[in-house]
C-alpha cells in the first residue's frame, strides 16, 4: 500500500506542477517540480530510498529510448560532425578535465568519484532546452545540435559513469581493464539493441501483414520496448543497457516509419500521444524524487566536519562553471575549425556562449546520480555519496536558472507562440434512409480515398509535384492494404498476379535502358553494375511478392552500401561522378518504364473490372516512378525541406477533408450505414491528427 499511495502522490505533484507552470510559463517546470518534491520532505516527511537497479530500469531507460526515437533524422546527419564532437569527444573532455579540476577543487572527493561527477553532468537535457525556447529564439542549428548530441552522450556519459562508479566501488581503476569493459559494454550493448530492435520490427510488420493492426497490442508492444532491452543487454549479457536501448529506440524509429504510412494512423497517434504523456510523468517523477532527496543530503552536508554548507553550495556553482567553460571554449574552437575550411563562416564568442547556456542538465542527470549505492565492496559507505549528490543537484538547479535569465539577455529575441489547436467538427446526420444500402466499409474508404487522389491531382503544379506523388503514394498502399485485408479470394489472387506482370514489363524496360545507357558510354562499368544489382534484387522481391516487406532487410542493405563504398574507393571513379551518373540512370530507367506500361496498357481498351484494376494498378506504378524522377531532380535542402513540409500538410488536410465530405454524402444517400459513415470519419479523423502532429513533431 505504501508504494501505491507513493506513486499516486508522485503523479499529483507532477499534475500539480504541470497546472502551475501554464500560469508562470516563464520558470521551467523543472524548478517547479524539485519545489514540490522539498515540500513533500519538509512538510509530509515523505523520504523515498532509491535503489539503483530498479531506478535505471524504470527512468534512464524510456528515457533515453524516447529520445532515441524523436531523433531529427535529416538535421542528426547533415550537423553528424558537431553533435558527434559534441557527444562524444567533448563528453571525454568533460570527465577528464573537468573530473581532474573537480578533485582539485574538492580535494575530499576521490579521483574516480571526481570523475564520476564530471560524466553524470556531461549530458545536456533538450526538453529543458526546448522549454526555454519559448521564449527566447535560439538559433536552429544551436537546437539542432543539443536535440542531436543528447541523443548520443546521454549514452557515452552514462557509460563513463558506470565506469568510474565501478571503479570506486571496486577500490582500484586499472586502464586496460576500463578500457576492455568500457568496448564490451558498448560493442555487446549495440548489438543487443540492434538485434532486438530489429526483432520487436519484424514482429508488428508481422501481424499488421496478418491484418493484425490492434492499437493496444502496438502500444503495449512500444512502451515494453526499452525495459525489454534494458534488462536483456544488463543482466543477461552484462553490457550497457544505456547503449542498447540507443541503439534499439534509432533503428525501430527508422524501421517504423517505413511502414508508418500504410499502418493504421489511429496506432501512430495513440502510440506517440501515450509515450509523451508517460515520458512527462517519468521527467516530473525523476525531479520531485530530486526535491525529497535534498534535504536528506543537505542534512548530511550540514552535519558533516569535511564540508561546510555554504562551502557545498560553491562547490555546485564552481562546478557548474568548469563545465559551462569547457563547452563555451569547445564550441569556440569549432567555430575557429570551422572557420580555417569555410571562409564565409563568421566566428562569434556570443554563439559560443549561447551553446554554453544551453547545455543544461536535467532528468538523465539527476535520474543516474541518485543511483549511485550506499556502500562499496568492502561494506563501508560510498566516499562523499552525498556531496556527489548535491553538487550535482546544484549543478542541475544552476544550470536551469542562469540558462532560463541569461539566454534572453544574450539572444536578444524574444518568439511568441501560438499555442491553440485546431479543432475538427462534424456533424453526424440522424435521418431516415430510403435508399438501401451497397457500399461495404471497405468498399466506401476506397471510394473516398480515391476522391482524395483526384483532388491531389487537381491541386498538382511546378512547385508540388514530388509531395503530390507521395501523398498519392501513400493513399494507393492504403487500398492496396485494404484489399489485402478483405480476403483472400481468387480475383485478389488475379489481382496480385496483374501488378506482377506489369511490374516485370516496367522492369524489362529498366533493363534495356540500362544496356543502352553503357553502350552508348554514358555510364561507368560500376554504375551499370550497382543499377542491375538493384534489378536484380527488385525482380527477385517480385517472384516472392516481398516489395512491401523490407524493414527486416537493413542490416543486408547496410552491407550493400558498406561494398559499394569499397567498390567505389578501389576504382577510378568519384563518389560524386558515382553519385551524378547513378541520378542520371534511375530518371532514364523510370521514364522507360513509364513509356514501357503506357504501351503495355494501350491493348487494354475495354471496360471491365479486371481491365479496370489492371489500369489502376498501372497508374499506381507510373505514380511510382515519376516519383522517382522527382525525387532524383528535387533540391535537398532545409529551405526546401521546411517547404516541403507546409505543402504536404496542407495538400494532406485538403484530402482528407474531401474525403470527409464524400462520407457524409454517401451516409446521406444511404449508400453506407450510419456504424460504417462513424467509423471512417474516426480514421480520417484519426489520420489528419497524425499529419498535423508528424508536422510538429519533426
Amino acid at each position: 500500500m505504501a508504494i501505491l499511495e507513493l506513486i499516486v502522490i508522485l503523479i499529483v505533484a507532477v499534475t500539480i506542477s504541470n497546472i502551475v507552470s501554464h500560469f508562470i510559463p516563464e520558470i521551467p517546470i523543472s524548478l517547479f517540480q524539485i519545489a514540490i518534491g522539498l515540500f513533500l520532505a519538509l512538510v509530509c516527511g515523505i523520504y523515498v530510498e532509491v535503489d539503483s537497479e530498479w531506478f535505471m530500469l524504470l527512468f534512464i531507460a524510456p528515457l533515453l529510448f524516447n529520445d532515441a526515437w524523436r531523433f531529427p533524422k535529416h538535421e542528426l546527419w547533415e550537423l553528424r560532425g558537431p553533435i558527434l564532437g559534441n557527444s562524444i569527444i567533448l563528453v571525454i573532455l568533460t570527465t577528464l578535465v573537468g573530473g581532474f579540476l573537480m578533485h582539485l577543487l574538492m580535494p575530499q572527493l576521490p579521483k574516480s568519484v571526481a570523475l564520476a561527477l564530471a560524466a553524470v553532468i556531461s549530458p545536456t537535457d533538450p526538453v529543458a532546452v526546448q522549454a526555454i525556447a519559448r521564449r527566447v529564439k535560439l538559433p536552429e542549428n544551436v537546437m539542432h545540435i543539443v536535440s542531436g548530441e543528447s541523443l548520443i552522450n546521454d549514452a557515452s556519459g552514462l557509460v563513463s559513469f558506470n565506469t568510474a562508479i565501478k571503479a570506486t566501488i571496486a577500490g582500484t581503476f586499472l586502464i586496460g581493464e576500463a578500457i576492455g569493459n568500457f568496448f564490451w559494454m558498448t560493442i555487446v550493448g549495440l548489438a543487443i539493441g540492434l538485434i532486438l530492435g530489429s526483432f520487436v520490427s519484424w514482429l508488428r510488420d508481422s501481424f499488421d501483414r496478418a491484418g493484425l493492426n490492434d492499437v493496444v497490442f502496438h502500444t503495449v508492444v512500444t512502451l515494453l520496448m526499452p525495459f525489454v532491452i534494458y534488462w536483456v543487454a544488463e543482466d543477461i549479457f552484462h553490457s550497457s543497457g544505456v547503449i542498447a536501448v540507443v541503439a534499439g529506440g534509432v533503428l525501430s524509429k527508422i524501421l517504423s516509419d517505413q511502414h508508418m504510412n500504410a499502418r493504421s494512423p489511429e496506432i501512430n497517434v495513440v502510440t506517440v500521444r501515450t509515450w509523451e504523456v508517460f515520458v512527462y510523468l517519468l521527467n516530473g517523477t525523476i525531479f520531485i524524487l530530486l526535491g525529497i532527496e535534498l534535504p536528506a543530503a543537505m542534512k548530511d552536508i550540514v552535519r558533516s566536519t569535511q564540508v561546510h554548507t555554504g562551502m557545498a553550495i560553491f562547490y555546485g556553482v564552481a562546478v557548474w562553471f568548469i563545465i559551462f567553460a569547457i563547452r563555451t571554449f569547445w564550441a569556440y574552437g569549432t567555430q575557429i575549425t570551422y572557420h580555417l575550411k569555410h571562409k564565409e563562416r563568421a566566428i562569434s564568442f556570443r554563439m559560443a556562449i549561447i551553446s554554453g547556456l544551453t547545455g543544461v542538465r536535467g532528468a538523465v542527470t539527476m535520474a543516474a546520480v541518485l543511483t549511485v549505492p550506499s556502500t562499496i565492496a568492502d561494506g563501508s559507505a560510498f566516499p562523499q555519496r552525498n556531496l556527489l549528490v548535491f553538487v550535482a543537484a546544484v549543478v542541475v538547479i544552476i544550470s536551469l536558472l542562469v540558462a532560463t535569465i541569461m539566454l534572453p539577455i544574450v539572444t536578444k529575441q524574444r518568439t511568441t507562440h501560438d499555442f491553440t489547436q485546431p479543432e475538427v467538427g462534424e456533424v453526424e446526420t440522424s435521418s431516415t434512409h430510403e435508399s438501401k444500402v451497397d457500399l461495404t466499409e471497405a468498399q466506401a474508404r476506397i471510394f473516398s480515398i480515391r476522391i482524395g487522389i483526384q483532388v491531389l491531382r487537381e491541386q498538382q503544379n511546378d512547385h508540388n509535384r514530388i509531395i503530390v506523388y507521395e501523398l498519392i503514394g501513400r493513399k494507393q498502399q492504403i487500398i492496396d492494404q485494404i484489399y489485402r485485408q478483405l480476403n483472400k479470394s481468387n480475383d485478389h489472387k488475379v489481382n496480385i498476379e496483374d501488378d506482377r506482370e506489369l511490374r516485370r514489363v516496367a522492369l524489362e524496360a529498366q533493363r534495356n535502358c540500362l544496356r543502352q545507357l553503357l553502350a552508348d558510354e554514358k555510364i561507368s562499368i560500376l554504375t551499370y553494375s550497382s543499377q542491375n544489382r538493384r534489378l536484380d534484387r527488385l525482380e527477385n522481391m517480385i517472384d516472392s511478392d516481398k516489395h512491401y516487406h523490407l524493414s527486416t532487410q537493413w542490416i543486408i542493405i547496410l552491407w550493400r552500401r558498406t561494398l559499394r563504398s569499397i567498390r567505389i574507393w578501389i576504382s577510378d571513379e568519384s563518389t560524386d561522378q558515382f553519385r551524378e551518373e547513378s541520378s542520371m540512370a534511375t530518371k532514364e530507367m523510370a521514364k522507360e518504364a513509364i513509356q514501357s506500361l503506357s504501351e503495355y496498357m494501350e491493348k487494354y481498351t475495354g471496360d471491365t473490372v479486371s481491365h479496370r484494376m489492371e489500369r489502376q494498378a498501372a497508374y499506381n506504378l507510373i505514380i511510382f516512378y515519376r516519383n522517382q524522377i522527382e525525387k532524383e531532380r528535387h533540391p535537398d535542402t532545409p529551405e526546401q525541406r521546411e517547404l516541403d513540409d507546409r505543402y504536404r500538410m496542407e495538400l494532406e488536410i485538403k484530402a482528407l477533408n474531401v474525403e470527409r465530405e464524400t462520407i457524409q454524402q454517401l451516409y446521406e444517400q444511404g449508400r453506407i450505414s450510419r456504424q460504417a459513415g462513424v467509423n471512417i470519419r474516426q480514421f480520417i479523423n484519426y489520420a489528419e491528427t497524425a499529419a498535423l502532429a508528424g508536422r510538429d513533431e519533426e
